[in-house]
């Protein structure tokens, strides 16, 4: 397990590394990044996703418990809603747009607002880490109530020398411990 994997805290997962400031280069790439991905997300273009993805892409999102304030443990270490790589994102995806998948036809509709975003530097070249706050808003089919979900997003982006970017880790920490939508077959 990685340490982005071991911890739920943004400060343990970063905190220690040298942060990149908004007037960095390197921060606007991700930041714009991180934007194309939403959009490209919010049009229903899974291909374009995918080719946004590494081939190393370790994609998860561990359990919300309830805990009392001061408990370490704010998050399940083993259960997740979510553990995917790259061939089961892939997989995922087909699924989507050559079967008939039930839950994802027709497609919600959704909007994600990445807002809050902080870079580090990573480990190894062209390595960032990446927290940023998310807020989805999506809705189904016919129906005229909305899904909320929010949650912080842990990602780890590899930015190549010509600028050009891909998810390689994203850690979803879910504020809500019940989530209040149908299915979880969106991506966040």
């Amino acid at each position: 397990m990685n340490e982005l994997a071991a911890s739920t805290s943004t400060e343990a997962s970063f905190g220690s590394r040298a942060r990149i400031r908004a007037t960095d280069p390197r921060y606007m790439e991700i930041l714009d990044f991180l934007w194309e991905e939403a959009a490209t997300l919010d049009r229903d273009d899974l291909r374009g996703w995918q080719n946004l993805l590494d081939p190393a892409i370790h994609y998860y999102m561990p359990v919300c418990l309830t805990r009392k304030r001061g408990s370490n443990e704010s998050f399940e270490t083993e259960g997740m809603h979510y553990d995917e790589d790259f061939g089961s994102l892939s997989f995922r995806i087909r699924r989507f747009l050559e079967t008939q998948a039930w839950a994802a036809d027709p497609p919600s509709r959704a909007r994600r607002f990445v807002t809050g975003v902080q870079v580090w530097e990573g480990q190894g070249e062209g390595i960032y880490d990446v927290a940023s706050s998310l807020l989805l808003v999506r809705t189904m089919d016919d129906d005229f109530r909305t899904d909320l979900l929010t949650a912080e997003r842990q990602d780890r982006v590899r930015l190549s020398e010509t600028g050009a970017a891909r998810l390689l880790e994203r850690k979803i920490l879910c504020d809500q411990t019940t989530i209040g939508t149908h299915n979880l077959a969106i991506f966040l």
